[in-house]
């Protein structure tokens, strides 16, 4: 880690334990001039992630710390919710399951539920996937608000995994109105070429997307008519996340 990075870190730590903070007092604390405590806070202050008081000058912490930590329990709120159903998918389809987000402009695997078959294929949880070449990835891309897909597709970076990795804008675009179309998503072995994997967006109230709940498995399990028998009961599993 950076140190500028966790000196960061260690400044909202330390703002999160006082109800307001100096410059001087922060600089103290964490053993750095005055001039890079002003300017971490500077930093924040530009981000909302500290308030400064004119009467007192001094910080304290802002609207967006109270984003973040919406989020967080929101992703628990919804990870309580979807673990059991996930485990019950996992054994109607004797494949691994995972629940996504999207992080800049990756998705990343919040939960998941492991197969029992002999060739198992597992995202654990903290995996990044590309969205471009994940079924989770394009679930989330195409089924966002346009205006948090117009920022998740500004993020990505092009890069061949296999022989069947898109690597442009304009497929992915094209790939992106097939998901609509359909409600459902696939890589078909372009980001490793032994797997396949399917995804459905997981909707809210308003119709976006931001979940995508995948299953993964070997090419030569993932046949066409396994996919076409467990897309509805993948589907109902999400609607039931939500619901």
């Amino acid at each position: 880690m950076s140190q500028s990075l966790k000196k960061g870190i260690e400044a909202l730590l330390f703002l999160a334990s006082r109800k307001s903070v100096g410059v001087t007092e922060l600089a103290q604390a964490l053993d750095i001039n005055k001039s890079t405590a002003f300017r971490i806070l500077d930093t924040f202050l530009e981000a909302n992630m500290v308030e400064k008081a004119k009467h007192t000058q001094k910080y304290k912490l802002g609207p967006a710390i109270l984003k973040l930590s919406e989020q967080y329990y929101k992703n628990y709120s919804v990870i309580d919710a979807a673990k059991p159903l996930m485990d019950r998918l996992a054994v109607e389809i004797r494949e691994s399951v995972h629940l996504c987000v999207c992080a800049n402009s990756k998705a990343v695997v919040i939960e998941q539920t492991m197969s029992d078959s002999r060739l198992v294929v597992n995202a654990k949880i903290g995996d990044i996937e590309p969205l471009y070449c994940s079924a989770v990835g394009k679930c989330l891309v195409a089924f966002a608000l346009e205006e948090d897909r117009a920022k998740m597709l500004s993020g990505i970076t092009y890069e061949a995994h296999t022989d069947k990795t898109i690597c442009s804008a304009e497929e992915f675009n094209s790939e992106l109105e097939r998901v609509r179309a359909q409600g459902w998503a696939i890589d078909n072995g372009e980001l490793s070429e032994h797997v396949r994997c399917v995804a459905v967006p997981i909707l809210d109230e308003k119709g976006t997307c931001r979940y995508s709940l995948g299953a993964s498995g070997a090419m030569s399990r993932m046949t066409q008519e396994k996919i076409e028998r467990i897309i509805p009961l993948m589907l109902k599993t999400a609607a039931s996340i939500i619901n």
